[in-house]
C-alpha cells in the first residue's frame, strides 16, 4: 500500500515518531489489504465499460491515470492517519507535540485500517461516482465489516493489545479515527467530480 510506505518514509524523513510498527504494518497487509482485493474482484462492470477505448496492449499497470490515483490517493490517506495520531496525543497529553504517543499509535493504525476499507469502495469506480453505482458488492461489505471487527479486537482484546502494542482509547478517539478515515470517500469523490469536469471540457474544446 503506497500510504504505508508514504507514511513510513514521511516520518523518517522529518525525524518525527514513526505511526506505525513493522508488526501493524504486517496486520494492516493481512487484514485490510487481501480480503477487500478479493472482494473487488467480484465487483459488477461498469455500465459505461464498453463505450470505452480499447487499453493499449503496450501500456504500463500505471497508464490511463492509475499512477496519478495511487499517488494522491496516498498522500491523502497518509494525511488523515498523521492527523488521527497528533490528535490522539492532544487527547492524550493535553497538548500540541511531536513526540510518541501510544494514543496516537492506536488511533493511527485504526484510521490506516479503516482508510484503507473505505478507499476499497473508492475503487470500485476509477472516475465514476460510487454513489452512482445501482448494484452493491455484498462481498466487499463483509470484508469491511471484518476488517473493522478484527481491527477493533486487536486494540480492545487485552491479550492482542499487548501483543500488538497498542492501548486501548476512548470511544471519543475511536470515533475521530473512523470519521477521519471516511473522510477519504469524500475527498476522492471530490477529486473524481474535478477530473470529470476536466475531462468533459477537454472532450468538448
Amino acid at each position: 500500500n503506497f500510504a504505508e510506505i508514504l507514511l513510513i518514509f514521511l516520518t523518517m524523513l522529518l525525524g518525527w515518531p514513526i505511526p506505525l510498527l513493522p508488526i501493524h504494518l504486517l496486520l494492516l497487509n493481512l487484514v485490510t489489504d487481501a480480503f477487500p482485493a478479493l472482494a473487488l474482484g467480484m465487483e459488477h462492470g461498469e455500465p459505461d465499460s464498453m463505450k470505452k477505448e480499447p487499453r493499449d496492449a503496450k501500456a504500463g499497470i500505471f497508464s490511463g491515470g492509475v499512477g496519478t490515483d495511487i499517488l494522491y490517493q496516498g498522500v491523502f490517506v497518509t494525511i488523515l492517519v498523521l492527523i488521527a495520531y497528533f490528535v490522539g496525543h492532544r487527547i492524550e497529553s493535553g497538548v500540541w507535540e511531536i513526540t510518541n504517543s501510544p494514543d496516537g499509535v492506536t488511533m493511527a493504525f485504526l484510521c490506516m485500517s479503516m482508510a484503507e476499507i473505505f478507499q476499497s469502495f473508492n475503487m470500485r469506480s476509477q472516475r465514476g461516482s460510487i454513489f452512482s453505482l445501482k448494484k452493491q458488492n455484498l462481498w466487499l461489505w463483509g470484508a469491511a465489516a471484518g476488517a473493522l471487527l478484527l481491527t477493533t479486537a486487536v486494540i480492545y482484546v487485552p491479550f492482542l493489545v499487548d501483543a500488538f502494542g497498542f492501548t486501548p482509547i476512548s470511544l471519543e478517539e475511536y470515533l475521530i479515527a473512523l470519521a477521519l478515515a471516511f473522510a477519504i470517500i469524500p475527498m476522492v469523490e471530490l477529486t473524481k467530480l474535478i477530473q470529470r469536469a476536466w475531462m468533459k471540457q477537454r472532450l468538448s474544446d
